[in-house]
């Protein structure tokens, strides 16, 4: 870019104007400034991005472009794909971009964000980080109520379905790979939970892909509120790698607004690992369930 030195291989020091204007005319316009770029999550391939204008300082009315890519170039996530979201005051994009990345490859990622804020002609230079999806694995995994930042509480929590998956977006082997009869109806399975009303909620009842549901209704303790899916050694010696969860909550009175995903290889569920922490939806349709997936 920058100014136009002839028009047809006349020198515009020769043409006093075409059309009324000077050829001399300036057409660089103003780049928009490099932006920075953090991120946050990866497990599931559930991430965040977090975009701030390099060097400090806030972008006015930005627009955004972004691409998660492998090393060899292949696309894992369109730009098409990649949410924007609001200010608090709805009046512009705020920094936020949240993205799921079901590509079943296991390498690092490579996100590459530019910016063009408004009133700017030309979009910014490109701004990279990397993130490299992970996944669970282990004997138990546990769903449990809990607090946005992941406090145990005991507000209580219903699901008329859970479901894993061994492949991305709620594909593959499905766990259990039938619907219950019983806590341990399916070999090397076992559903427990921390709490449930009485025998018409058992832990089973939100693995049955019907219109039962597991509920912890009297309940008074935060630990407590949990289920979780166990698969024993017997028939898993090796423990199936889970990539996506599907949950569908059923809605009363008091539920909790979040869980959260932990896993571990002791009964106890000491030396758990965090799986992240998620809000539940609110209803569709104004019916008592609400589905929604993770990974």
């Amino acid at each position: 870019m920058g100014t136009i030195a002839s028009v047809n291989g006349v020198d515009d020091a020769n043409i006093s104007s075409v059309n009324g204007q000077t050829p001399n005319l300036d057409l660089s316009g103003s780049v928009s400034p490099t932006p920075s770029v953090s991120l946050a999550g990866g497990i599931f391939g559930v991430v965040t991005a977090t975009v701030t204008k390099d060097g400090g300082g806030t972008y006015t009315n930005p627009n955004y472009s972004a691409v998660a890519t492998l090393a060899d170039g292949t696309v894992t996530v369109t730009d098409a794909n990649i949410d924007r979201n609001l200010e608090s005051d709805l009046s512009h994009l705020s920094g936020v971009l949240n993205f799921t990345d079901t590509n079943t490859s296991t390498a690092q990622r490579t996100l590459t964000v530019k910016i063009q804020e408004f009133g700017d002609t030309t979009q910014s230079a490109a701004a990279t980080a990397t993130y490299t999806p992970s996944y669970a694995q282990n004997k138990f995994l546990r769903i449990q109520g809990c607090d946005a930042d992941g406090t145990n509480n005991a507000t209580r929590i219903a699901f008329r379905e859970i479901r894993f998956y061994d492949g991305a977006g709620q594909s593959g082997t499905e766990y259990p790979t039938t619907n219950l009869t019983a806590n341990d109806s399916e070999t090397g399975i076992a559903i427990t939970a921390g709490a449930f009303f009485n025998a018409t909620y058992a832990p089973y009842k939100a693995f049955q892909s019907n219109s039962t549901w597991w509920w912890t209704l009297g309940n008074s303790t935060a630990d407590n509120n949990y289920i979780q899916i166990e698969f024993e050694d017997g028939t898993y010696s090796t423990k199936p790698i889970i990539k996506s969860i599907m949950l569908n909550k059923h809605f009363d009175t008091n539920i909790a607004s979040y869980v959260k995903i932990t896993g571990s290889d002791n009964a106890d569920h000491s030396s758990a690992t965090s799986y992240g922490v998620y809000l539940i939806p609110e209803k569709l349709n104004n019916s008592d369930v609400s589905e929604f997936n993770i990974g």
